[in-house]
Formats: structure tokens, sequence, C-alpha cells
């Protein structure tokens, strides 16, 4: 499954893995938030459209994680997502920063937090491979 038209090829991908039940979104090059919301809104489309698929990989690498704006829009975008979604979702973050790393940033620990709050999961990993084997491991 690739990301809708309204998302140019070379910002974004988006594939399902069915006999994971995992859907994986990559971003391939730095997106405003715009981009991101879009981004976003694809992934959550393609999540209903799956079954209501609660284990998301998100490769960050190539965009700017610490986007005051945009950890702010995801806040409002995340708090919906287990009830949209019928239940906590788990996102796994390739960002090559850790789940320390990520929370010494303020607005990245209070979604953490928030996520928690909520039943669901959001951690941060050096490595894809971690990133899978933890989700894989999530309910």
């Amino acid at each position: 499954m690739s990301a809708p038209a309204t998302s140019p090829p070379d910002s974004f991908t988006l594939d399902y893995r069915p006999e994971q039940r995992l859907l994986i979104g990559r971003w391939l090059r730095p997106v405003s938030l715009d981009e991101i919301k879009t981004h976003y809104a694809a992934l959550l489309d393609a999540a209903v459209a799956h079954g209501n698929c609660r284990h998301w990989l998100l490769d960050v690498r190539r965009r700017d994680i610490y986007n005051a704006a945009a950890i702010a829009w995801f806040a409002d975008f995340g708090h919906h997502l287990p009830e949209v979604l019928g239940g906590p979702v788990a996102l796994a973050y390739f960002a090559m920063v850790d789940q320390a790393g990520a929370a010494a940033n303020t607005g990245l620990d209070a979604n953490i937090r928030q996520g928690a709050e909520q039943g669901s999961y959001y951690r941060y990993f050096n490595h894809e491979q971690e990133a899978l084997t933890w989700l894989l491991a999530q309910p």
C-alpha cells in the first residue's frame, strides 16, 4: 500500500504487512508540518482500512523529530488514536535516538507520558530491528 496521491512520493511511503498486522511509515526527507499532518492522516486511514491496525513502525530518521509545532500537533492527534482504533496503539519510532534521548526533549516526553496515560505506547529506537522486535511483542 502506498500513501495517497496527495502525498508526494519523494516525501513519505506507507506499507502494510498483513502477516504482522503492522503499518510502516517512512519519511524520506525533511517535511513541513502540513505534510506531517497529511502523512499521519494517511497512516490513520490505512490503519482503519486494515482492521484498525494499532501497531505502527515510523521511520523518522530523515525528518525533524524535535519540531515544536509538530510535537504540539501530535499531542492532539495521538490523543484520539486509541478511541478511533478501538484500543491502545503502539508506535515504534526508528529515530536514531533511544527512549532516554527522546524523553530529554520536554515536548516528546510530554507526548510519551500522554500516550502512557491513555494506555498507548510510544517508544524511540536507535535500530530498526529493535523497534520491530519491541513492536511485535506489544498486545
